[in-house]
Protein backbone atom coordinates (compact mmCIF):
# COMPACT_ATOMS: atom_id res chain seq x y z
CA UNK A 1 0.00 0.00 0.00
CA UNK A 2 1.26 3.58 -0.66
CA UNK A 3 1.15 6.20 2.17
CA UNK A 4 2.81 9.73 1.86
CA UNK A 5 5.40 10.97 4.73
CA UNK A 6 6.05 14.57 5.19
CA UNK A 7 8.86 15.82 7.30
CA UNK A 8 8.27 19.62 9.38
CA UNK A 9 10.31 21.41 11.58
CA UNK A 10 14.04 20.86 11.50
CA UNK A 11 13.51 17.08 10.57
CA UNK A 12 12.75 18.64 7.11
CA UNK A 13 16.59 18.33 6.13
CA UNK A 14 16.58 14.44 6.27
CA UNK A 15 14.82 14.65 2.94
CA UNK A 16 16.39 17.11 1.41
CA UNK A 17 14.90 19.05 -1.31
CA UNK A 18 11.69 17.06 -1.32
CA UNK A 19 8.58 18.17 0.82
CA UNK A 20 7.41 14.59 0.77
CA UNK A 21 7.70 11.19 -0.58
CA UNK A 22 5.31 8.39 -1.17
CA UNK A 23 6.22 5.16 -0.31
CA UNK A 24 5.54 1.31 -0.72
CA UNK A 25 4.76 0.11 2.64
CA UNK A 26 3.10 -3.42 3.43
CA UNK A 27 -0.20 -4.00 5.06
CA UNK A 28 -0.52 -3.31 8.72
CA UNK A 29 2.59 -0.86 8.23
CA UNK A 30 2.50 0.84 11.87
CA UNK A 31 3.41 4.85 11.59
CA UNK A 32 7.26 3.68 13.35
CA UNK A 33 7.51 0.96 10.64
CA UNK A 34 6.97 3.38 7.83
CA UNK A 35 9.08 6.20 9.47
CA UNK A 36 12.02 3.03 9.20
CA UNK A 37 11.56 2.47 5.47
CA UNK A 38 12.01 6.24 4.83
CA UNK A 39 15.30 5.71 6.22
CA UNK A 40 14.53 7.75 9.80
CA UNK A 41 15.75 5.75 12.84
CA UNK A 42 13.44 8.70 15.16
CA UNK A 43 14.81 7.22 18.14
CA UNK A 44 18.20 8.36 17.41
CA UNK A 45 16.97 11.91 16.70
CA UNK A 46 17.07 13.72 19.66
CA UNK A 47 14.78 16.46 18.21
CA UNK A 48 12.19 13.67 17.42
CA UNK A 49 8.53 15.05 18.71
CA UNK A 50 5.48 13.68 17.13
CA UNK A 51 3.56 11.76 14.32
CA UNK A 52 0.52 12.87 12.82
CA UNK A 53 -1.77 10.74 10.46
CA UNK A 54 -4.54 12.64 8.17
CA UNK A 55 -3.38 15.79 10.28
CA UNK A 56 -4.34 13.72 13.79
CA UNK A 57 -1.87 13.50 16.61
CA UNK A 58 -1.86 9.34 16.69
CA UNK A 59 0.59 7.00 18.71
CA UNK A 60 3.88 6.24 16.99
CA UNK A 61 2.50 2.55 16.67
CA UNK A 62 -0.50 3.21 15.42
CA UNK A 63 -1.66 1.10 12.01
CA UNK A 64 -1.41 2.96 8.63
CA UNK A 65 -3.95 2.55 5.99
CA UNK A 66 -3.67 2.88 2.37
CA UNK A 67 -3.04 6.63 0.85
CA UNK A 68 -2.62 7.82 4.37
CA UNK A 69 -0.66 11.10 5.01
CA UNK A 70 2.00 10.44 7.66
CA UNK A 71 3.70 13.76 9.12
CA UNK A 72 6.62 13.75 11.48
CA UNK A 73 7.74 16.71 13.81
CA UNK A 74 10.33 17.80 15.47
CA UNK A 75 10.49 18.76 19.57
CA UNK A 76 9.05 22.29 19.24
CA UNK A 77 11.08 24.65 22.03
CA UNK A 78 11.63 28.23 22.58
CA UNK A 79 10.93 30.90 25.02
Amino acid sequence: MKVTITLRGTLRKYFGEDKERVYDVPEGCTCDEALKIAGLDYKKIKNFGFVSVNNKRVMIYDKLQEGDLLKAFSKVSGG
